[in-house]
C-alpha cells in the first residue's frame, strides 16, 4: 500500500466530520457544498491510485470520531460513505478519459496540398 500525504489525510479527515455532523444532526449545509472540492482534492492527490477504499477510509474515520450513542447510524453513515464515494468513482472516471474520447475526428489529417 502507497503511503498517503497530508493533502489526502486532511480531505478523508474533512469528509469523516461532514459526515459525521450531517448523521448527528447539525446544519451543515455549507459543509456539505464542500464535498465537491474535497473529493477532486483527493483525485488531484493520488488518493484514486492508492489500493485504499474511500468507504471504508470514511467509515474508520468517522467511528474514530463518533462516540458509543452514534454507533446506532450505520446504516445513515454507510448510505452518506456510498454516496461520497460513488461521487468519487464518477470523477475519477470522468478524469481518466482522455480528449480524444470525446471529440471527432479532426480534419487535418485530411487537407491536400494544392
Amino acid at each position: 500500500m502507497e503511503t498517503s500525504n497530508p493533502q489526502i489525510e486532511a480531505s478523508l479527515d474533512a469528509l469523516a466530520t461532514i459526515c459525521y455532523e450531517a448523521i448527528s444532526g447539525g446544519d451543515n449545509r455549507a459543509e456539505l457544498e464542500r464535498v465537491d472540492g474535497l473529493l477532486k482534492t483527493l483525485l488531484m492527490s493520488g488518493y484514486a491510485r492508492m489500493e485504499r477504499s474511500l468507504d471504508a477510509d470514511l467509515k474508520s474515520r468517522f467511528k474514530q470520531k463518533s462516540n458509543e450513542r452514534d454507533s446506532h447510524r450505520a446504516g445513515d453513515l454507510s448510505s452518506l460513505s456510498a454516496k461520497f464515494a460513488k461521487e468519487f468513482s464518477n470523477l475519477a472516471r470522468q478524469q481518466s478519459q482522455t480528449p480524444a474520447d470525446n471529440t471527432p475526428p479532426s480534419a487535418s489529417g485530411t487537407a491536400t496540398d494544392a
